[in-house]
């Protein structure tokens, strides 16, 4: 049984994977010369976030898609889950198991969460790889991270990822996803790629004190 990594979402630490949306972080890295926006009543922060677009020009994709993902935590991930990598009574201890990874090798993936409060804590895992010469999944690179429900995930194109996480006591969540898409019949897994495991590659979670 192999653990796979797992961390609270940072800039820094996602940075190799795509980039994230992480409002609290950002603001607080603005400088003083900072500008406000719309008469002093908001914030601007430009680029940030990523977004790719690697079709091959025949395929004319300009515009990305807009689309929404409601999201249903499975049943053991129906808890509240503290920072993780740390000792605590096998009681406490949550396993979840990663069975598939996909990527979508022409598009960058942007999931930006809506409807939840930060005060409810962590609201969904994400769970990343870096692809090998081959292309393929390099379980060396895996790594998952602790997303707050204000923070928003955007995956590099040809970055292989699990299926979104959702964790909490929330029946749902749903998030909001931008994406290039090719819509064909006739190569429906053109931008998206999956590979399956049969090894076993654990999260171990931990859940927080009630």
């Amino acid at each position: 049984m192999s653990f796979i990594p797992l961390t609270p979402l940072n800039i820094k630490a996602f940075q190799n994977y795509g980039s994230i949306i992480s409002p609290d972080e950002e603001v607080e890295q603005l400088d003083s010369e900072q500008k406000n926006a719309n008469q002093g009543t908001a914030i601007k922060l430009i680029k940030v976030s990523s977004l790719q677009n690697n079709f091959p020009e025949q395929y004319k994709i300009k515009n990305p898609n807009c689309n929404l993902f409601r999201c249903f935590p499975k049943e053991h991930m129906r808890k509240n889950f503290e920072c993780v990598n740390q000792d605590s009574s096998e009681t406490n201890v949550v396993l979840h198991e990663l069975k598939v990874l996909e990527k979508h090798p022409f598009s960058s993936q942007t999931f930006i969460p809506m409807g939840r409060s930060t005060s409810m804590g962590f609201a969904y895992i994400v769970v990343v790889a870096l692809p090998n010469e081959k292309g393929e999944p390099d379980l060396l690179t895996l790594k998952a991270f602790l997303c707050k429900p204000n923070q928003a995930v955007t995956y590099g194109a040809g970055v292989w990822h699990a299926p979104m996480i959702v964790i909490g006591e929330h029946p749902y969540l749903d998030f909001t996803v931008i994406i290039n898409e090719l819509f064909d019949i006739q190569k429906p897994e053109f931008d998206l790629q999956e590979r399956f495991f049969d090894q076993q590659l654990y999260l171990r979670l931990i859940t927080r004190s009630q």
